[in-house]
C-alpha cells in the first residue's frame, strides 16, 4: 500500500499540474475556486491547489457536506448564498464534488455571469486523474475529438444500435454545436476531455435506449447488473422497462413530479483511452467507444430548447454501432471511420 501511495503521489502531482497549466491554462493571479464535498477525494483537491500555486494562481478549496441528489434538487442541502457569492467571483472554478453542483442554483448563477472558467470534474479520484488526464496525450486526443465532431456535425440522420437492444434514430440541427470537451478557450463551461457531445433535434429522438453500462444518479445505481430500457417518442421517455434497477430509476425520475425530467437532453461519445467502467459517471461516459445519453436538465452550451429541469442523470450504453447518413462511425464499440482509425490506434497504444 505504501508503494502504491508513493506512486500515486508522483503521478497525481503530474496530472494536477497538467490540468492546471496545459488544460485550463490558469494564469498568474487567477483566483481558482476548487469545490469538493465530503464524499470527494481530498487528495485530488489538494494536489490541484498546489499545482495552481506553482503557476502563480490563488487557489481556494471550498469543502461542504455531501448533498443528496444532483442539480437543483441539491439546493436544500447547500449553503446556496455563500457558494453563489464565491463562484460568481471566481476566475476559474474546478468542481470535484461527488454529488454535482452542476445544474444547481449556484452553478446557474455562476455561469450566467459569463466570466467564470468552469470545469466539471465531478467525482474525480486519484487513480482516475492519473489515468484520464496524466497519461493521455493532449494533442492526439484533441485532434481525434475535433475530427469526430466534424464528422458528426455533417450528419443529418443517425441510427444507433447495440447488442443489448438499443435501436434509436435521431436528426441533427447543423446550427447547433458538436462540443469537443476539454479544450479550454476563455470563460465558459468545460468538461473532461474524452467526450464529444451534442443535442440532437429533441423531437426527432425516437426508438429504444438501453443502458447496460452504468447510470447515475440516483444514488442507489452505478454499474448496472441488468439493462434499463427506455422507450422514447419525440424526445420524451414514455416507458421504462427492466428489473429492480429499472424500477429504482423510474421511481427516482417520477419523484420530481417534473415533466422535464423525461426529456432526452443530449448524446455523447466516449473516447478517453484511460477511462474504465467504475461507477463514477464522469469516467463511465468517457469509456472508449461507449454512447451516453443525458436526461433532464440541458446545459445552455448545447444551444437546445430544453433548459433547466429539477435534476439530471446520465446513462451509458456499451458496444454501440453508430451510423451516420449510411456511413459507420462506430461498430460494436470501436471507432471504424477512415478519418479516425489511425488516431484511435495512437490514443489506445500511446497512452502514457
Amino acid at each position: 500500500m505504501g508503494d502504491l501511495m508513493r506512486y500515486l503521489d508522483y503521478e497525481l502531482v503530474h496530472a494536477a499540474y497538467k490540468l492546471v497549466k496545459d488544460v485550463l491554462k490558469v494564469s498568474t493571479g487567477d483566483e481558482v475556486v476548487i469545490t469538493i464535498d465530503t464524499a470527494g477525494d481530498w487528495n485530488v483537491a489538494e494536489a490541484t491547489a498546489e499545482a495552481a500555486t506553482i503557476v502563480g494562481a490563488k487557489p481556494v478549496i471550498v469543502l461542504h457536506q455531501t448533498p443528496i441528489g444532483v442539480g437543483m434538487a441539491t439546493d436544500k442541502y447547500l449553503p446556496v448564498k455563500t457558494l453563489t457569492a464565491i463562484l460568481r467571483e471566481a476566475d476559474v472554478w474546478i468542481e470535484y464534488n461527488r454529488n454535482w453542483l452542476l445544474y444547481s442554483t449556484p452553478y446557474w448563477k455562476a455561469i450566467e455571469t459569463g466570466k467564470v472558467k468552469y470545469m466539471c470534474l465531478v467525482g474525480m479520484y486519484s487513480d482516475m486523474m492519473v489515468r484520464t488526464i496524466g497519461r493521455v496525450d493532449l494533442n492526439t486526443i484533441y485532434t481525434f475529438q475535433r475530427k469526430l465532431a466534424s464528422i458528426t456535425k455533417k450528419c443529418k440522420k443517425m441510427r444507433i444500435t447495440s447488442p443489448a437492444g438499443m435501436n434509436v434514430e435521431i436528426e441533427n440541427d447543423p446550427a447547433r454545436p458538436v462540443l469537443v470537451e476539454g479544450e479550454v478557450d476563455g470563460p465558459g463551461e468545460y468538461m473532461l476531455f474524452g467526450q464529444v457531445d451534442w443535442a440532437p433535434i429533441e423531437d426527432s429522438i425516437n426508438g429504444v435506449l438501453v443502458f447496460d453500462g452504468s447510470i447515475w444518479p440516483p444514488e442507489e445505481l452505478g454499474i448496472l447488473k441488468t439493462p434499463i430500457k427506455l422507450h422514447v417518442v419525440e424526445g420524451k421517455i414514455k416507458k421504462i422497462e427492466g428489473g429492480y434497477e429499472a424500477k429504482l430509476f423510474e421511481k427516482w425520475i417520477k419523484s420530481f413530479n417534473d415533466e422535464k425530467m423525461l426529456n432526452i437532453a443530449h448524446i455523447s461519445y466516449g473516447c478517453n483511452p484511460g477511462a474504465k467502467l467504475s461507477g463514477n459517471i464522469l469516467e463511465d461516459e468517457r469509456v472508449w467507444g461507449v454512447v451516453e445519453w443525458g436526461i433532464g436538465s440541458q446545459s445552455p452550451t448545447f444551444k437546445g430548447k430544453l433548459g433547466p429541469a429539477s435534476s439530471h442523470t446520465d446513462g451509458v450504453c456499451l458496444n454501440p454501432t453508430v451510423e451516420c447518413d449510411g456511413e459507420l462511425i462506430i461498430v460494436n464499440g470501436e471507432y471504424v471511420h477512415g478519418d479516425l482509425i489511425e488516431l484511435a490506434m495512437l490514443l489506445r497504444t500511446g497512452t502514457r
